[in-house]
């Protein structure tokens, strides 16, 4: 049997820098790839199992390119956030028309001045999350960008667009 339908999920990840006077000084943006956990975890919907959303982003230091069919965490993880509450009137939208008509969810989060600590670090890679246990989550997707690197001195909006 062959199937005429596919299921295209794909997302874009957002990075804005800000400084404190609240202005864009730089923004990044990198496609990511939904990796096989991920792609799992939507399947399960259709069954009769308990899951929990995706509800955080995580973020780490490793350049390792993507391998979906076999990442399951972050190559080095060094935080992990709670996204902003999701408001489905303006989060989740429709995109295109006719039969390419796609759902598109956005989510966000913030890592403020502080985050995720005194210390600098170079952020490359950011993944999203069901669960705050870094043993027990689920990987819904991963992303590698160029280096970040996090001071105090500034803050970083993350904006994730998923389209399915």
């Amino acid at each position: 049997m062959k199937i005429a339908e596919s299921l295209d999920m794909k997302g874009r990840l957002t990075i804005q820098k800000y400084n404190s006077q609240a202005q864009l000084v730089d923004e990044v943006k990198a496609d990511n790839s939904i990796v096989y956990t991920g792609r799992e975890l939507v399947a399960k919907l259709f069954t009769n199992q308990k899951i929990d959303p995706i509800r955080y982003i995580a973020l780490g230091t490793s350049s390792t390119p993507v391998a979906p069919a076999q990442d399951t965490k972050l190559g080095n993880e060094v935080f992990r956030k709670e996204l902003k509450t999701f408001d489905i009137g303006e989060d989740l939208t429709e995109t295109g028309d006719g039969d390419s008509k796609k759902c598109k969810i956005i989510l966000s989060v913030d890592l403020d001045f502080g985050e995720p600590g005194d210390q600098e670090v170079a952020l490359t890679e950011a993944g999203l999350f069901n669960s705050e246990d870094k043993e027990t989550a689920i990987m819904y997707n991963r992303v590698v960008f160029p280096v970040i690197t996090k001071s105090d001195k500034f803050k970083l909006t993350l904006v994730w667009e998923i389209l399915f």
